[in-house]
């Protein structure tokens, strides 16, 4: 933790560069989750939301969930199910996405996030200005696949669990959804390998594009929370080469772990903010 004296100079600090800025696009990963309450790699939470998963196969996380490869298909949507209605569906709004709709709503922003449990979006975020790249949990696709449409999953999710018993680790083999087109099942629309579909998410980045081309000459801040460096592509080299590149842009990256700006080391155009997230947005929020 950090002092109130900390605290409060890191509010300032945000306010100023938020108030100054023209446009605001935030980048968020898995850091900004944890900070909401969802750590992917703590096991008490894993234990209580997914009961015998570890006594059954040995899984510890849910990051390490994410990734087993189940036996037979059908044990993979018994857990899936689980996964998406708890992550997706049934979570609460986390407090810090509220704060952060109540800062930054009246300015022209962007999302960009990694994270697929659509808090964003629960927290009234538009819809059109959210890209997640890595894929959504709200939605399944082709397996195989042999289209790039993308299915909402709602309605399939909640037929799946009511056929599921508390003790159950497979769901019947006619319970799995199937693609319209070619009879494959479906499956969920995250990155895991070069299956996924993310035709529909790359279109949305030209909305991140109009949004740069709409401000030239005017003042942007990337506001950076929570993001790792598992898929620094995604998010911490593009903000960095964004603002090595063009005039009046400024990045502020804030997480709670030590961390550094690998490209704008000795740049006066960025800032590094080593804060809980949460408990600075909340701060920051009272000022909106």
């Amino acid at each position: 933790m950090y002092s109130e004296k900390s605290l409060l100079s890191e509010t300032a600090t945000l306010k100023n560069a938020i108030d100054q800025a023209d446009a605001i696009i935030i980048g968020a990963g898995s850091g900004l989750s944890a900070a909401a309450g969802l750590s992917y790699d703590n096991p008490t939470i894993f234990k209580i939301w997914f009961p015998g998963y570890h006594e059954h196969y040995g899984i510890r996380t849910i990051n390490e969930a994410e990734l087993y490869q189940f036996p037979t298909l059908e044990e993979h949507h018994a857990y899936w199910t689980r996964h998406i209605a708890s992550i997706r569906y049934n979570r609460a709004i986390g407090k810090l996405y509220l704060d952060l709709y109540r800062i930054i709503k009246n300015k022209p922003y962007f999302i960009l996030t990694t994270n697929t449990d659509g808090q964003f979006q629960k927290a009234g975020f538009d819809l059109k200005k959210i890209c997640t790249p890595q894929g959504d949990l709200a939605f399944f696709q082709c397996s195989k696949p042999c289209n790039d449409e993308l299915y909402p999953n709602n309605q399939m999710i909640q037929k799946l669990l009511a056929s599921l018993g508390p003790h159950d680790f497979s769901v019947k083999p006619e319970h799995i959804p199937r693609c319209p087109n070619c009879g494959n099942p479906l499956i969920p629309n995250i990155r895991r390998d070069n299956a996924f579909v993310e035709k529909p998410w790359m279109a949305k980045y030209q909305n991140l594009i109009d949004l740069i081309n709409a401000h030239q000459g005017k003042n942007i801040l990337l506001l950076e929370l929570g993001v790792g460096i598992n898929t620094p592509g995604i998010i911490r080299y593009p903000f960095e080469h964004l603002t090595l590149q063009r005039n009046n842009t400024y990045l502020i990256r804030i997480n709670l772990k030590t961390d550094n700006l690998s490209l704008l080391a000795n740049s006066n155009k960025a800032a590094i903010i080593q804060a809980d997230i949460g408990p600075l947005l909340e701060e920051l929020a009272k000022e909106y």
